[in-house]
């Protein structure tokens, strides 16, 4: 058997600040890689991720189409800093990639206070993850 080469340390993810709106944006949208990389041993992913989780609650893992899924992955929430409606804005709009349009139709708002919560959800997890962080 050869040896197994792991990156452990992604410089490119490394130097991305949380003070910038559009990093956090770039952190959310991209889950899916950033878990991809944590499992192939990259521990800078693997921190953002950790920062994400703790600071929001969401949990992809737990969502699924059935409604005790949706129950159980929403009351992850309760974990986070993150209202109800900023959590279920960020959380599929962003992570799970569902439209401003559909979000407002479950939560019966309107697309601009969707995309308000989203704004106002990102400042929130920023502030959070500098409190631990240091950035």
């Amino acid at each position: 058997m050869g040896a197994v080469k792991v990156k452990t340390v992604n410089d490119k993810l490394l130097y991305l600040k949380y003070s910038e709106e559009r990093n956090i944006r770039s952190f959310l949208r991209n889950w899916g890689g950033l878990e991809s990389l944590s499992l192939k041993g990259d521990t800078v992913a693997t921190c953002i991720l950790l920062d994400l989780k703790i600071a929001t609650g969401i949990n992809p893992d737990i969502f699924g189409r059935s409604e005790i899924n949706r129950f159980l992955f929403e009351k992850e929430r309760e974990k986070g800093i993150l209202s109800y409606y900023q959590f279920v804005s960020v959380a599929y709009v962003l992570v799970l990639g569902y439209t401003q349009e559909e979000v407002a139709f479950m939560i019966d708002c309107t697309q601009q206070a969707v995309n308000q919560n989203i704004n106002k959800g990102i400042k929130k997890i920023q502030t959070a993850v500098r409190a631990y962080r240091g950035d």
